[in-house]
């Protein structure tokens, strides 16, 4: 498994594409919040990801 290098670029490109179709964009708000969540989910995840691969070894 490849971990995101930067988990900031990551989280955009994962907002930016489950907005696509979408008729109307969201706010500026809840945008930036929508990304710093993912963010967070990601560096937990590769965390995790990082923390299991330590321990199987």
């Amino acid at each position: 498994m490849t971990l995101a290098k930067d988990p900031s670029e990551q989280a955009k490109r994962f907002i930016d594409a489950s907005l696509r179709g979408r008729s109307r964009p969201p706010s500026k708000a809840a945008y930036a919040r929508a990304i710093k969540l993912a963010r967070q989910a990601i560096e937990e995840l590769a965390h995790v990801a990082r923390r299991a691969g330590s321990s199987a070894r």
